[in-house]
């Protein structure tokens, strides 16, 4: 095990300088320092607050050049800002709300990249009252990709997965890691990503092992392996592992990282090439892959983002793109897949300007994932982390879908108006 990491668990007050030249953060007026990014400002979409009276969501200020969390009370119908940062310069920063189990604050991962191109990226975990009179509070989970992934929180603690398993203790501040223990058949374990359901951590973990080449020397096959995490012991338990020779059977060429868990199923997206539509891979503990869905969402291609399970396993509710009428359009989509394979459900959510293309997709699946009340009957879904002149301005929002009405209607939640970061100075009369 190793050593924990240096905390910092800290009010803004009490920022020191050297911190807040990483770090600025000030709630409703400045934000984060921005640099180079490749993808987008902020991931993982809508969050739920556990009594399901709020949600948290990022979106793109484009007129002031600014990235943003908004907290929306769904018993007032108030839409405001609690987190917000310039973004005048593409960087490689993103955040990612979710929800502190009690309901009381907002969590958020503020995932930084290090100029010079470096792989590593600085990962700070801030957590924001919302109904707390407990400040601002700021922990340093250090250097990890698992703050674009997937965090869970489980008995006061947050896990991060990574190149390690990672968690902070929000009572006490403490951060501290473990390397990930792997069965000493594999040669490699690397690039965990965390999961849960039912209070059960999952991961999914790149694999690597050796294997006989044509020419009789042995050369490294990469794969990947699923199961459960022990937080008592942090041991794993594997429910399976497949390899890159199985892939081509399964009709797909990768598996997405993230993965969603349900008891001892999972559901996997299995990507293929640009010009082929996504699939759905359905594992079994034990059992490895035993199904694969081919989803008739209507067209040739498409593209799928996230799932989420219905509470009976019966149904995946998914975010799709697909091909617009107009060149260089796409639609926003909400499917409805039975895991039976029968007829596929559409609601439309939105409309977008882009080509279908691999950064496109990649902001899709990070930034535009649905989410699902705590009750099953609403979807939560936002494309308003999208860049200047890909959504129109009434697009720019929070769209709710309610399960149980047979016509789908949208509700549309529009993001705050904020006034610009810098108020203009009078006039000089020349």
């Amino acid at each position: 095990m190793s050593e924990g990491n240096s905390t910092r668990y800290v009010s803004p007050a009490s920022l020191r300088l050297e911190s807040a030249r990483w770090l600025h953060v000030i709630l409703l007026a400045v934000g984060l320092a921005g640099w180079m990014v490749f993808i987008l400002a902020c991931v993982g979409g809508a969050a739920w607050s556990p009594d399901g009276s709020q949600i948290l969501f990022a979106y793109r200020d484009v007129e002031n050049s600014r990235t943003a969390i908004a907290l929306y009370d769904r018993g007032t119908g108030s839409v405001s800002t609690i987190l917000t940062q310039p973004t005048a310069r593409e960087g490689e920063l993103a955040l990612y709300p979710k929800w502190q189990n009690d309901g009381n604050r907002a969590l958020v991962t503020i995932y930084r990249g290090i100029p010079g191109g470096s792989s590593d990226a600085a990962c700070e975990l801030v957590s924001i009252p919302v109904k707390s009179s407990l400040p601002l509070q700021v922990y340093n989970v250090g250097f990890t990709e698992g703050c674009v992934s997937p965090y869970l929180q489980v008995n006061g603690k947050v896990y991060f997965g990574g190149a390690d398993l990672r968690w902070v203790d929000l009572e006490t501040g403490e951060v501290e890691s473990q390397d990930f223990k792997f069965p000493s058949k594999l040669s490699g374990f690397q690039e965990v990503v965390l999961s849960e359901h039912g209070g059960q951590v999952y991961y999914q973990g790149k694999v690597t092992h050796k294997v006989s080449g044509t020419d009789s020397k042995e050369k490294e096959e990469e794969g990947s392996e699923v199961g459960r995490i022990q937080l008592e012991d942090l041991t794993l338990e594997p429910f399976f592992t497949f390899w890159a020779q199985d892939l081509p059977a399964l009709g797909v060429q990768d598996v997405y990282s993230i993965f969603w868990p349900h008891g001892s199923s999972v559901a996997l997206l299995g990507l293929g090439k640009e010009s082929d539509s996504d699939k759905i891979l359905l594992g079994e503990e034990n059992k490895g892959i035993v199904r694969v869905l081919a989803p008739d969402l209507g067209v040739k291609l498409y593209k799928l983002g996230n799932l989420i399970w219905s509470s009976d396993g019966r149904m995946l509710y998914a975010s799709a793109i697909k091909i617009g009428e107009q060149q260089n359009t796409l639609d926003y989509w909400l499917a409805e897949i039975p895991v039976d394979g029968g007829r596929v459900r559409l609601t439309k959510i939105a409309p977008m300007r882009s080509e279908l293309n691999d950064d496109f997709e990649s902001i899709f699946r990070l930034g535009m994932p649905i989410s699902m009340s705590p009750d099953g009957r609403w979807i939560a879904a936002t494309p308003a982390v999208l860049g200047k002149g890909t959504l129109d301005d009434c697009d720019r929002a929070l769209f709710l879908i309610d399960l149980r009405d047979p016509a789908r209607p949208l509700q549309r939640v529009p993001i705050p108006r904020q006034p610009p970061a810098v108020a203009p100075g009078p006039k000089v009369q020349q």
